[in-house]
């Protein structure tokens, strides 16, 4: 009985320092795209919204309420909105035209190099610590053997809704490369721990390129987010499909 009540009171007062996690939050945060351009963008995070930016410099926007899927290319500054269900139908077609014809290829040839990538793939935490932007965060890493080498710190105080289930076609239509497209899918869907990403650093090798992305936050902001933020930039022309 004694441990137990040494083991509650040394819980309660972990609990009693650790940061609450906010409603709202908004991370300011500190770009390298993969065509090597450098830009500070705000990501938002509440209950029902997300507005994040892809390695690319594109910005996806959820809202689970609604349901619906907004996509932003600040290049051609243009945007499409909509259901998520019309999102998904439109990627799953854009992707498909992208697909790659295994077809002339030996079975087991093909087989094997699946199987082969498949093995490399290795997810593990460091148990590497540091601050960033304020806050403790534990470093956990992905790998893929020559095609993907990512790292990324995860703030485990931070508690968001993760979407990515839900924005992940539309994510994966941008990419055109159909090994690219898998890497990304495996960084969306990479479980580690619950926490929030605050730096990320990642090297991949395609079919097509080779290349890296990376993000740093740089301050974290737990004021409400106003309704504005979830419009698009004013000119900005939209895609009907």
């Amino acid at each position: 009985m004694r441990m137990v009540r040494y083991a509650c009171l040394i819980a309660l007062a972990l609990l009693g320092f650790a940061r609450p996690a906010a409603a709202d939050l908004t991370l300011i945060t500190r770009y390298t795209l993969v065509d090597g351009d450098t830009l500070v963008r705000p990501n938002y995070y509440t209950r029902t919204r997300v507005r994040v930016t892809s390695p690319d410099g594109k910005e996806f926007m959820f809202n689970s309420k609604g349901d619906s899927v907004t996509v932003i290319d600040h290049k051609t500054k243009s945007y499409w909105t909509g259901p998520r269900s019309l999102a998904d139908s439109v990627a799953t077609k854009i992707m498909a035209q992208n697909a790659v014809d295994v077809s002339a290829m030996d079975p087991t040839e093909y087989a094997a190099k699946i199987q082969a990538f498949n093995d490399s793939i290795q997810v593990k935490s460091t148990g590497k610590q540091k601050k960033i932007a304020g806050y403790p965060c534990d470093q956990w890493t992905l790998n893929a053997g020559r095609f993907l080498s990512n790292e990324r710190w995860i703030a485990r105080s931070l508690d968001v809704p993760n979407y990515g289930p839900e924005m992940q076609k539309a994510v994966l239509a941008t990419i055109k490369d159909p090994l690219g497209r898998q890497l990304m899918r495996m960084l969306i869907e990479m479980r580690t721990k619950e926490g929030l990403v605050l730096e990320a650093h990642t090297r991949f090798q395609t079919l097509g390129r080779s290349g890296s992305f990376d993000f740093q936050t740089v301050k974290v902001i737990t004021t409400p987010i106003p309704k504005s933020t979830w419009t698009v930039p004013e000119g900005y022309k939209q895609i009907t499909l």
